[in-house]
């Protein structure tokens, strides 16, 4: 019988190590393979959470919600996820956040949103008991709104209107008031333009090529002064350049989904950006501009000026070869047909994409790819001013394109996101 084999400690030291090894081993993938699950499990939470927020923002469009409100939409009981929408206004723009929860977890959305409807007449002119005189150049293709008396063709420095059709498109008698915009934009642009009003938010000193971006989740940044030159600057998100007196923007300057306040505001040459320009005396575009959509200029002029016939400086100017994509509008006190300064004005070679708004007189001498609401036309030429006359200027709805969303008239509801927010 052969006597006992002793195994020597250093080959036991090496079973251990590998028993040891294989353990740290099995219990890393029974760890990973759980932490798998849980992050399959996290992530399909997240992506329900996802879709909830867009089914909940969708949903809300069906409901009254008041600026300022939250409406909290019916609990999904197959995954427990809570849904709710708030409702305020950037700048003139309507703003909805919207939340969902489950337990811990939290999931924000924003959006801006705004009115979209194929039912957007091309023309809606208000009957001032003139007829609309078409000359030159002029095209005007969708459903129209015009007075009573109708359309006519005319003549404007011995340039005439020679197409087949006066109007390309169906004709309705329009009434002796424009549309009103919808009750909450009215509103913000009243606040927005009142004498004394003032944001509030966090103070940021303007530096010469500042860059600075602030989420929509964060609190507003302020930039204050009475006289403001933006220059070499970058500016982005939820942003606020307020002046008291003017504000002035250079080519030099990169704004995006900011808003300008102030009496006048001046837009120089060559300006790219979207943002939202809103005035209470003047707004001035200059020449080659794009800006991009949801762009909005606006003028809202509170009181009535003392009469002068000879003023022929509008309230709102673009200026030519300019590629605006948004909102442009004129809201001012109640027309008196016996004056002649224009409250908008639209220069050769430029196009607008989207809608304008203008309680007084329009020279349109541009495209206009969408509609078009104005108590009157007016055209100067060669030292002459010619009433309720379209002159060289296109208006085309067919050329809206379907996402576009704006500011919507009374009792329109806001129906379509115009743009997500960070």
């Amino acid at each position: 019988m052969k006597g006992t084999q002793k195994i020597k400690a250093g080959a036991l030291q090496f079973v251990l190590f590998v028993g040891a090894i294989i353990a740290v081993l099995l219990f890393m993938f029974v760890l990973v393979a759980y932490s798998h699950t849980l992050f399959l499990k996290k992530t399909d939470l997240l992506v329900d959470m996802i879709q909830g927020a867009d089914r909940g923002l969708q949903a809300s469009f069906k409901k009254r919600i008041p600026s300022g409100g939250t409406v909290l939409l019916p609990l999904d009981t197959d995954k427990n996820i809570t849904t709710q929408v708030e409702k305020t206004h950037w700048g003139l723009l309507e703003l909805r956040k919207v939340m969902t929860t489950k337990g811990k977890l939290y999931f924000e959305k924003l959006a801006l949103v705004g009115h979209s409807g194929s039912e957007r007449p091309a023309l809606y002119l208000q009957d001032n008991l003139r007829p609309l005189i078409l000359a030159g150049n002029t095209q005007i293709l969708g459903t129209v709104y015009l007075p009573e008396r109708g359309v006519r063709t005319g003549n404007i420095s011995g340039y005439s209107y020679n197409a087949p059709k006066l109007i390309y498109g169906q004709e309705n008698i329009a009434k002796k008031t424009l549309p009103v915009l919808n009750e909450e934009s009215n509103r913000q642009l009243e606040k927005l333009t009142a004498p004394f009003f003032e944001p509030e938010g966090e103070d940021i000193p303007l530096t010469r090529e500042i860059v600075l971006k602030n989420s929509f989740k964060e609190p507003l940044k302020l930039i204050k002064g009475s006289h403001i030159h933006l220059e070499k600057v970058q500016l982005s998100g939820h942003i606020m350049v307020w002046a008291s007196q003017k504000i002035v923007v250079n080519a030099s300057s990169q704004l995006e989904d900011v808003v300008l306040i102030a009496p006048v505001i001046e837009i120089g040459d060559r300006v790219n950006g979207s943002f939202q320009a809103i005035a209470s005396e003047s707004l001035d575009v200059g020449k080659a501009c794009g800006l991009d959509y949801p762009t909005v200029l606006s003028v809202g002029h509170q009181h009535q000026d003392v009469p002068d016939q000879n003023d022929f400086v509008p309230k709102l100017s673009v200026d030519s070869r300019c590629d605006i994509r948004g909102i442009i509008i004129f809201e001012g006190p109640e027309m008196e047909f016996g004056r002649f300064r224009p409250g908008i004005s639209i220069k050769e070679s430029t196009s607008v994409t989207g809608t304008i708004f203008c309680s007084e007189s329009l020279e349109l001498k541009g495209k206009v790819y969408g509609s078009v609401a104005t108590g009157a036309f007016i055209a100067f030429e060669n030292g002459s001013i010619y009433q309720n006359h379209l002159y060289n200027g296109t208006i085309n709805s067919k050329g809206l394109p379907l996402e576009f969303a704006g500011i919507g008239y009374e009792h329109e509801v806001n129906n379509q996101i115009m743009k997500w927010l960070y």
